[in-house]
């Protein structure tokens, strides 16, 4: 969302530019799909061949290519055109229907101009019938739109690439009770892909099938289903989290439930919010989430609430950052001293990261300004880099001075590189603020 990058690239002010989450996230799913493309065996003697061939040697991309091309026998210029010398990922438009006994199914490519205009990829598609059937096909998709007329039998479900052997972002136009139903296939990918439809809906039924997605055998699904429901934010929405928060034992799903309860910004479940965070059986990082939820709502008894959990010691001090990100929600002139005391020096470094980066919610206030401006200059790299990021929220044209300071003098090159971009976006913002008076 910040901005987009190939991940082989050779332009960049500062090496440290092309350490970033392009080169190791992006760069690991890459990876994967090139695995999945050729096969494990394949993959892994391609790997071998590469390491044995330059060993104690420098290398690049293109050394690897070759290993890999030698092992599989196949062009790969094509793979790594697409997904490693341009920017961008595929995003993938896809809906179907089913009339006179044919299932019409219509992919398009919808990336943005900052990615490669047309992918080559290969899909795996698979369709449930509503008899029981499973057939899985296999589809080249070359093109900025196909659509395929598919005979079989009426479809229960639809669901592109299960495996996730594809990276992309999907756009999916299903029918809600065919989301209903995929909420529950074997294939975790395809769960998700049932929970973001459910998500988009937001109806009665759709609020049932994610309170069942709730207790998914994993846990990475029922976070994002307890997310989805966050988002839909209705009052059953909110009480179909409450009452299935006792039922699960995963943190991370209590934590994603937390989470959305902040989320959905209503009272009725203030309350609830305040219990998880004095519960000391609770783990410390879902009472953190409580707190930061707590301070969303606005709840008229947060500020005492968030004050006592300030007091309670935690791995990190976890819970107190929680606590000090949910007073800064509240934003009052009370909240904001009590931000700025966890500002000064005395203070252990989590803490005051915390406490800089919350001060952005308070606005550009005159005391806030000053204090991130002196943060900027803090001898702890953490402070200094949390309050580049405050500037980045605060997006203040009197901090563009301090801004370039930082890009010209910090000794860390993650700072000067993030002082720099939110420096761009301070400038970009200040010339739609001319556009707009002139208007």
């Amino acid at each position: 969302r910040r901005y987009s990058r190939p991940i082989v690239t050779n332009l960049y002010k500062i090496p440290d530019e092309v350490f970033d989450r392009h080169a190791y996230e992006k760069g690991s799913v890459v990876l994967h799909m090139l695995r999945s493309l050729l096969g494990d065996e394949t993959f892994r003697r391609g790997l071998k061949l590469f390491l044995e061939r330059h060993r104690y040697k420098a290398v690049d991309i293109e050394d690897l290519r070759k290993a890999m091309e030698e092992e599989a026998g196949q062009d790969l210029e094509w793979f790594w055109r697409q997904f490693l010398y341009s920017a961008g990922h595929p995003v993938l438009k896809v809906s179907w229907s089913f009339s006179d006994g044919v299932l019409k199914l219509q992919i398009k490519q919808t990336q943005g101009e900052d990615s490669y205009p047309v992918y080559t990829l290969p899909l795996e598609i698979k369709i449930v019938y509503e008899d029981g059937r499973t057939e899985r096909r296999e589809v080249m998709l070359n093109e900025k739109e196909v659509t395929l007329h598919l005979s079989g039998g009426k479809p229960k479900y639809v669901c592109v690439d299960p495996a996730f052997r594809v990276m992309k972002a999907l756009d999916l136009q299903y029918p809600l009770e065919s989301a209903v139903a995929m909420v529950e296939d074997e294939d975790m990918y395809c769960r998700l892909q049932a929970v973001e439809v459910l998500k988009k809906n937001g109806s009665a039924k759709a609020v049932d099938a994610l309170a069942k997605a709730l207790q998914d055998k994993f846990w990475g699904v029922a976070a994002e289903a307890a997310k989805a429901l966050g988002e839909v934010g209705t009052a059953d929405a909110v009480s179909r989290l409450m009452e299935t928060y006792g039922k699960i034992d995963h943190p991370r799903v209590r934590r994603a439930i937390v989470e959305a309860l902040g989320s959905a910004r209503r009272k009725e479940a203030a309350e609830f919010l305040d219990k998880v965070l004095h519960d000391p059986s609770e783990s410390y990082y879902v009472r953190a989430e409580a707190a930061r939820a707590l301070g969303k709502i606005k709840w008229e008894f947060a500020e005492h609430s968030l004050k006592k959990a300030l007091e309670y010691p935690s791995h990190l001090d976890v819970i107190k950052r929680g606590a000090l990100e949910g007073l800064a929600e509240l934003g009052t002139d009370e909240t904001l001293k009590i931000v700025l005391r966890h500002t000064e020096p005395n203070m252990p470094t989590p803490v005051r990261v915390t406490a800089v980066q919350s001060l952005a919610k308070f606005g550009p206030r005159k005391e806030v300004l000053e204090v991130i401006k002196n943060a900027m200059r803090d001898e702890n790299f953490r402070v200094r880099y949390a309050a580049v990021t405050a500037a980045l929220e605060l997006l203040d044209p009197r901090l563009l001075p301090d801004l370039q300071e930082r890009v010209e003098q910090d000794i860390d090159g993650r700072i000067r590189r993030v002082a720099r971009e939110v420096a761009e976006k301070i400038k970009k913002f200040m010339d739609k603020g001319t556009e707009y008076q002139k208007l």
